[in-house]
């Protein structure tokens, strides 16, 4: 067999990977179809990927192919990519790392966001719970809490919420607690039915536990969600029935009531997402969770500070049968057998004094304020036609859909260009195999308002210079 052949073979793979002309967790052409593109024998072909994979620059599978690792950096040595699992090559998800940069402060106008805003965050409200707890509570506050969390701020929030603290666990944010249910509960090829489109960390944590999606359409059609159930028999529903991510719809007490009979006919365990309830603009709250409204014990309820307090006091709570906060400790040991005192403690603080609840208030208030002045900068482009957005009445984006011909890539890459940073649709899309390229969801509530403005001036200015580009008659239209 000719070493220089397979050299060349080799190269090619590694050039393409660098150029992405083939791309990380992608299945690599058969050896058969790259030796002919080569015009070389499958056997020089064989010898290459033989090659690429004592390397580490791909995995192959018995039966399925050859995959592209990730390819290691010039200075190392040692590839660890080889040896990375099946499953963890397959969650090489950069939209999930735009999103964690986008709230690491590295982009201008971050609109990818999802955080609640920042600009009426009391530091006195915060500081007088610190300082009280400190003063009354050192050993405690100091000292690691038990794995369900603290017992005081596992009280405060079922008071608040009006349930019993047996069934509240406290977690890193709703992420750790909607992971902490898909490795209890799905085993590789479980179904689990999801929202579509619905919020990608979800779809992460169920991927990487072998599940098979099932998307359901956020018109939430109660005959499609039965024949899912029928058909598949999944393992489990996960919805965000309140301001879902990233539509904002509200799912109706009469779809929600029919969600849970379904539940309850086909025994299948139900995961709401419920992060956004607290968020509404109005004076009404919404429709009662799923949880509130399940009378069987099938509901596992996760929420979180992050999106009504502060996102880097990363704390989160689950609400659930008490059976399954039992399983969801046990499973936490693994890798976090203690949580932190001082901030639950402070967040207990502040919910037993009603600054919470007077926090919140404000906050309602501000984001509606915000979310008024992101559609009145958008107005340009949606009185042009070129864009479309669902109006919310609560949560913290906007779910816009291009209308007018525009090549996406060459869109977002401008954006990212002017220091604007959106989250694609395709992110949220559950069937990997149909791609969103026509919408983009937007947070309003990362930014000031001056800065809400300037940054979707820009981005008005950006969506019509693609559009004028690709059709030119649309150079008529002039945003200001």
């Amino acid at each position: 067999m000719d070493s220089t052949l397979t050299s060349r073979v080799v190269q090619h793979v590694l050039a393409g990977a660098k150029e992405g002309l083939f791309l990380t967790s992608e299945l690599l052409p058969s050896e058969r179809d790259l030796a002919e593109r080569l015009a070389v024998s499958r056997n020089t072909v064989t010898a290459a990927y033989a090659e690429l994979e004592r390397r580490g620059a791909i995995r192959r599978i018995h039966g399925k192919g050859a995959y592209l690792c990730a390819v290691p950096a010039d200075e190392e040595s040692f590839s660890w990519s080889g040896k990375i699992s099946r499953f963890a090559n397959a969650l090489d998800e950069p939209v999930l790392e735009l999103l964690a940069r986008s709230c690491a402060g590295e982009i201008r106008y971050p609109f990818s966001a999802g955080t609640p805003s920042l600009e009426i965050f009391s530091k006195e409200m915060y500081r007088a719970s610190v300082t009280h707890v400190l003063d009354g509570a050192i050993p405690s506050a100091l000292a690691v809490a038990p794995t369900e969390g603290q017992g005081r701020l596992r009280s405060a929030i079922a008071a608040w919420l009006g349930f019993s603290p047996q069934h509240v666990m406290i977690t890193a944010g709703a992420q750790e607690g909607i992971d902490l249910m898909a490795r209890c509960l799905i085993e590789p090829g479980d179904a689990v039915v999801v929202d579509a489109p619905t919020y990608p960390g979800a779809l992460q944590s169920f991927l990487s536990a072998g599940a098979r999606l099932l998307a359901w359409g956020t018109e939430w059609s109660l005959g499609q969600l039965e024949d899912l159930l029928l058909r598949y028999r999944p393992k489990m529903i996960f919805t965000t029935p309140t301001f879902q991510n990233p539509t904002g719809r509200v799912m109706s007490l009469k779809t929600r009531n029919g969600l849970l009979e379904l539940a309850r006919r086909y025994r299948t365990p139900v995961l709401e997402d419920d992060v956004y309830r607290e968020t509404y603009f109005g004076e009404n709250a919404m429709p009662e969770s799923l949880y509130r409204l399940d009378k069987h014990s099938q509901v596992v309820n996760v929420s979180t500070f992050s999106k009504i307090l502060a996102p880097g006091l990363r704390i989160g709570w689950l609400t659930a049968p008490l059976y399954m906060v039992k399983q969801l400790s046990l499973i936490k040991m693994r890798s976090n057998l203690f949580t932190g005192g001082l901030n639950q403690l402070v967040l207990a603080d502040l919910i037993e004094r009603g600054a919470f609840d007077r926090h919140l208030q404000q906050l309602r208030s501000h984001h509606r304020g915000l979310c008024d002045a992101a559609l009145a900068a958008l107005e340009p482009s949606l009185r042009n036609g070129l864009l479309r957005c669902r109006v919310p009445s609560g949560g913290l984006y906007l779910w816009c859909k291009i209308v007018a011909s525009v090549d996406i890539d060459e869109f977002f890459g401008a954006l990212e260009a002017s220091g604007i940073s959106v989250a694609p649709g395709m992110a949220f899309e559950p069937r990997r195999n149909k791609r969103d390229s026509s919408h983009f969801r937007l947070c309003f509530t990362a930014v000031t308002q001056r800065q809400l403005a300037e940054g979707l001036r820009k981005l008005n200015r950006t969506l019509e210079r693609c559009c004028s580009q690709a059709l030119p008659d649309v150079q008529k239209v002039r945003c200001p």
